[in-house]
């Protein structure tokens, strides 16, 4: 999945749309858009991000993994191994999966980035399993602990 054509395509609708306005709003427009690209792109991988969570629980038996290309997403839809043929996840359930944010200096993404296409996982999934390593439980499960985390 090429983000870059359909931000072309955003940008020339844009361009479009201002030069009705006249040269001088249509330059402005164009720098503009040129500040904003970034956050557009990162909007795009977001909402793309969002439709494979979505259509992630809609499959029994198999996963879809976003892997970075060449700084586009790539959806890769895999067996997953631990499904047993149980409906997707609820609502509600114990074991929802949760979002979070977190802000990384562009150097460190890109080394997260270049060792899990190394290893053939997606970005998403090398860091969960870091995570996970990291995490795991040594007591008895079911109970609730608050720790930090050292990474």
């Amino acid at each position: 999945m090429q983000l870059s054509q359909a931000l072309i395509k955003l940008e020339s609708a844009v361009d479009n749309q201002l030069r009705i306005a006249g040269p001088d709003i249509a330059e402005a427009g164009s720098r503009l858009m040129a500040a904003l690209t970034p956050a557009i792109t990162q909007t795009m991988t977001e909402v793309v991000s969002m439709a494979v969570d979505e259509i992630s629980t809609q499959l029994v038996g198999q996963t879809i993994d976003i892997k970075l290309v060449d700084g586009d997403p790539e959806l890769v839809v895999r067996d997953d191994p631990a499904a047993d043929g149980a409906p997707p996840t609820q609502p509600g359930a114990d074991d929802e999966e949760a979002r979070i944010t977190v802000r990384l200096p562009g150097y460190l993404k890109d080394l997260i980035a270049n060792e899990a296409e190394s290893l053939g996982d997606s970005l998403n999934s090398y860091v969960v399993e870091a995570l996970s390593t990291k995490t795991r439980r040594r007591g008895p499960t079911g109970t609730r602990r608050r720790t930090t985390i050292e990474l």
